[in-house]
């Protein structure tokens, strides 16, 4: 993959615009995050335990519901998606958050992923046509 953001090796590859953040994001489990456009958005259970580790099953709302926008990482110098759950809304183990944008070599698609360096295949979301 390339243009990987949040780890220094987005050079030449463009930050992708909010527009085309906007809307279903599935991975290979079935696990949903759902940007819109007002800078909202909502995320199944199984995506809110993959954004934060120390977020018990028991603790993941059926949807839960975030603010975001693509801004630079909170350490500074690249941009990923930023998400910022609200704890009367969601666990307390969210909180701010992101996904790194990936460009697929073959393809040129825009993934996106949890912000690890080797993100595992059900960590990568594409964009879906249906829930």
């Amino acid at each position: 993959m390339t243009g990987v953001s949040g780890c220094g090796s987005e050079e030449g590859s463009p930050v992708p615009k909010e527009s085309q953040i906007v809307g279903l994001w599935k991975n290979p489990g079935g696990d949903w995050i759902d940007f819109k456009k007002s800078g909202t958005g909502t995320v199944s259970p199984g995506a809110q335990l993959q954004l934060n580790s120390l977020v018990k099953a028991s603790e993941a709302k059926e949807v839960c519901g975030f603010s975001w926008k693509v801004e630079t990482v909170p350490e500074g110098g690249s941009k990923w998606v930023s998400m910022n759950f609200k704890e009367s809304r969601c666990s307390s183990g969210l909180g701010i958050t992101g996904l790194n944008y990936y460009y697929e070599d073959s393809s040129g698609k825009l993934l996106l992923a949890n912000p690890v360096e080797l993100p595992q295949p059900d960590e990568v979301y594409s964009r879906s046509n249906r829930m």
